[in-house]
């Protein structure tokens, strides 16, 4: 029987290896996403969806804020990279998923928080502001 399965599996020798950019990546990394919040896996979604992930030659980076989020993706690791895999016609790349705490993102509680975060976002906000003589 390990025989057959063995006889049954590609021959990774010979799987292609087509060149890909970055750009490439992301747009099949979106279409995964989108397929993911469709079958309604919308914690997945929130996960895959929090930043983009970098290429370094054929090997994508994702970086995390904790490390329950890290295992819930590395949890459906092989789908998500069948799929790239298949999309870019590239069977050499991997995944290589990080923790780094300081990446969590700082919520905008305050109205003069909120305001910063979009000022920085659109700095001709605060020129709007001052032209309507607005108060925060």
């Amino acid at each position: 029987m390990q025989q057959e399965l063995l006889s049954k599996q590609p021959d990774s020798q010979n799987l292609p290896t087509d060149p890909f950019t970055e750009k490439a990546l992301i747009d099949v990394w979106k279409e995964y996403t989108a397929q993911v919040q469709k079958e309604g896996k919308h914690i997945l979604f929130s996960h895959l969806t929090m930043g983009e992930p970098r290429l370094d030659g054929e090997l994508i980076h994702l970086v995390f804020p904790n490390n329950t989020i890290k295992l819930e993706v590395e949890r459906e690791q092989g789908e998500l990279l069948g799929h790239i895999k298949k999309k870019l016609n590239n069977y050499n790349i991997d995944l290589s998923i990080e923790v780094n705490e300081e990446v969590a993102k700082k919520y905008a509680y305050t109205t003069r928080e909120k305001f910063d975060k979009l000022n920085q976002k659109n700095p001709l906000l605060d020129k709007l502001r001052q032209i309507f003589d607005l108060d925060l």
